[in-house]
């Protein structure tokens, strides 16, 4: 069941959302915390009667805005009171212990220099009967009130920001940095210009950025721009993202040129090498398209240059072999042609990993029996 929603929207779509909502409901919106300045013996406000005051009050000066609990309005919310070790500044605070009647509004963050006004996400973290209804009314009223652009992940901008969308760039914790198209799609953005050029050329353009850190043409030390976050190494990312999002898998043969056994790039994430990272978009853009994908792949498997065999070739049989990618590894070859077949054949005879040995031993023997057959005939 939904739990959690995302969501970008206007003051005004602000307004009109929670203005069904608070007709709907008698709730309020209580801070989850606020600080008592020095000096001041009146307590900060923290309960407020509409979502306007809250958008009210949130300044250009903030960077993202109090989470706050939307309850019953007849609920008595209880706080407490915490001294700060800095400018003799106490915070209250809501006692989430007590509090678990409501919705979570964990944020309202506002960007000025991406230009989007509000980007909202609520969230039903406790299960009561209250709470479940007023959520559900709530992704209602937000779907209603919100027009649905294609992205990776579900993404919702409220009617009236909407319109002046060719204006504005996004920004959420969800779906990164993105401005939407005359066709309704979500499409990346950069901040630096020449990593925003970049990623408009084509696929070849990036494959070739690619082969050129291989070479050692690019990214000359990789340690230092990783932690400087250099253009460069941001747009190393980009291209090696670029085949994680393939969608036309005859381009596989193509990214499938780039492995040498002899590179040892790190990845732009760091967390394995760059051969093992091109063996893991591969994987899973062709598993994307279920057994019929991962034939493809297997088809493909001879543009791997035999300096790339170990890294490559092993490389990708390797990670179908693991948990769920077996059974359609096992699916996929049986469908696969003969010349598919002699080379995985070839490939899981190579190996010596114990771990995987029976289900090396599985389908090397599936592979000879089906290619004697079609010798036979």
């Amino acid at each position: 069941m939904l739990s959690s929603f995302h969501f970008f929207a206007s003051k005004q779509d602000l307004c009109t959302i929670f203005q069904t909502i608070e007709q709907e409901f008698p709730v309020k919106y209580c801070l989850t915390r606020a600080d008592q300045e020095p000096d001041r013996e009146e307590l900060p406000k923290m309960e407020f009667d509409t979502i306007g005051e809250i958008a009210d009050d949130f300044t250009a000066a903030h960077s993202i805005a109090p989470h706050c609990v939307i309850a019953p309005k007849t609920e008595a919310l209880e706080v407490y009171r915490q001294r700060m070790q800095r400018d003799d500044i106490a915070r209250y605070c809501l006692d989430y212990r007590k509090n678990t009647n409501g919705v979570l509004l964990k944020g309202m963050e506002k960007h000025e220099d991406l230009t989007h006004e509000f980007y909202v996400h609520i969230d039903r973290e406790h299960e009561t009967e209250f709470s479940a209804a007023l959520f559900k009314s709530m992704v209602r009223e937000i779907k209603r009130n919100c027009v649905r652009v294609k992205n990776v992940a579900p993404t919702y901008i409220g009617k009236e920001m909407y319109k002046e969308r060719e204006n504005r760039i996004f920004y959420g914790e969800r779906c990164g940095a993105f401005t939407v198209t005359a066709a309704n799609e979500a499409k990346e953005w950069y901040r630096r210009p020449k990593v925003r050029e970049f990623a408009d050329r084509p696929f070849r353009e990036k494959l070739s950025f690619l082969q050129r850190v291989f070479d050692g043409e690019e990214i000359k030390d990789y340690k230092k721009e990783r932690e400087d976050f250099s253009e460069d190494f941001e747009i190393y990312g980009l291209a090696e993202g670029a085949v994680w999002k393939i969608k036309d898998l005859s381009l596989l043969k193509e990214a499938f040129a780039l492995f040498d056994d002899g590179v040892k790039v790190p990845s732009s994430p760091g967390t394995g090498t760059a051969m093992e990272y091109l063996c893991e978009a591969s994987v899973y853009v062709a598993s994307a398209q279920k057994p019929d994908g991962i034939r493809m792949l297997l088809e493909q498997l001879r543009y791997v240059p035999e300096k790339g065999y170990h890294c490559g070739c092993e490389g990708m049989v390797r990670i179908l072999l693991k948990g769920k990618n077996f059974d359609r590894f096992k699916t996929s070859l049986a469908d696969a042609d003969r010349d598919a077949k002699a080379l995985v054949k070839k490939i899981l005879e190579g190996m010596t990993d114990k771990r995987t040995a029976d289900k090396r031993d599985e389908l090397a023997g599936m592979l000879g029996r089906d290619l004697h057959m079609e010798h036979i005939e």
